[in-house]
């Protein structure tokens, strides 16, 4: 190999651990080594040391109050930093955090992008944790011009676009809604807000607003349906909580909405997304490192409503 491969290679992997660090990545303020078991029917025990360790008699204590469900971890990072007594467990593939958010015990995990990723995340949070109610928080993209940047929306209809199913949500454990054609129309007359759960990256203007006109939902993202059907088979209370990060008018940039979609594979394949937008088209960066910081406001945003929806009920 010659010097100047061993230069490119040595370059290349510079950037690529820069980018991965710098637009892809949270730090995590703490990290426990506590594992969380492969098998679920263990969990309990690591529910204990992670969320009783303050509190009297913590061998019959296992239950928290929240559990949150986060696609990504710059999602949660905006409650997870506001949690007291935070620590942070990573086992199973995922990552947990637990502490105290606003004097409820609260547990997280990052469930990684997508329904399938969400849907076993909840049932991994439920069997560990215990959680009296979850939130299923994070990013959504606006279908309709009435949602603006960072608007916090509570939508209390939910609709898989694959097949049409639907759930009411309202704080309360999710009901099954008879499929009817009109179902957006109706809804959207009774002043009831409406989030449709795709399998793919919603990224341009166009589709947004024909999404939009066929369902009548007006914010769309990846992972809460499934989180829905979760806590209907187990009877758990659920409240639906989304910040939009981009609206029905924005086009997200060709190249960001090619990493988003291979967050979840991460590896090779997410660094292959980075380092090729960067090569590519080298004003990506500046459009990655936009798309951060506002994320990262969009998070905080979100944290401090969750927190007054909290105060009010």
């Amino acid at each position: 190999m010659s010097f100047q491969q061993l230069i490119i290679r040595w370059l290349t992997a510079q950037v690529l651990r820069k980018a991965k660090q710098e637009i892809l990545t949270v730090p995590d303020k703490s990290v426990s080594d506590t594992k969380i078991p492969d098998e679920y029917s263990e969990c309990p025990a690591a529910s204990k040391q992670l969320c009783c360790e303050n509190q009297p008699n913590n061998s019959d204590v296992t239950a928290v109050d929240l559990g949150f469900v986060f696609a990504m971890p710059m999602e949660a990072s905006g409650v997870a930093d506001d949690l007291k007594q935070h620590q942070t467990t990573r086992g199973n593939g995922r990552t947990f955090h637990t502490g105290i958010f606003h004097g409820y015990r609260t547990a997280i995990v990052e469930s990684g992008v997508g329904q399938e990723n969400a849907g076993r995340a909840a049932e991994v949070l439920l069997d560990v944790f215990q959680p009296k109610r979850i939130f299923s928080a994070g990013y959504a993209g606006g279908l309709s011009k009435r949602l603006k940047q960072f608007n916090v929306c509570f939508p209390e209809i939910l609709v898989r676009e694959s097949d049409g199913k639907t759930f009411y949500v309202s704080n309360s454990v999710p009901e099954m809604i008879e499929e009817s054609s009109d179902l957006g129309k109706r809804e959207k007359q009774n002043g009831k807000l409406i989030l449709l759960t795709t399998d793919f990256v919603v990224g341009s203007p166009k589709r947004k607003s024909l999404l939009y006109h066929q369902t009548g939902a007006e914010l769309v993202d990846m992972e809460t349906f499934a989180v829905a059907e979760v806590c209907r088979q187990h009877q758990i209370p659920m409240l639906a909580v989304r910040i939009i990060l981009d609206t029905v008018e924005e086009q997200i940039p060709k190249d960001v909405q090619r990493i988003l979609k291979n967050v979840e594979k991460g590896g090779a394949r997410l660094a292959g997304s980075v380092l090729g937008s960067i090569f590519s088209r080298p004003s990506s960066m500046l459009d990655l490192l936009s798309l951060k910081q506002r994320a990262l406001r969009a998070a905080d945003q979100l944290a401090k409503q969750i927190a007054v929806e909290l105060v009010n009920h």
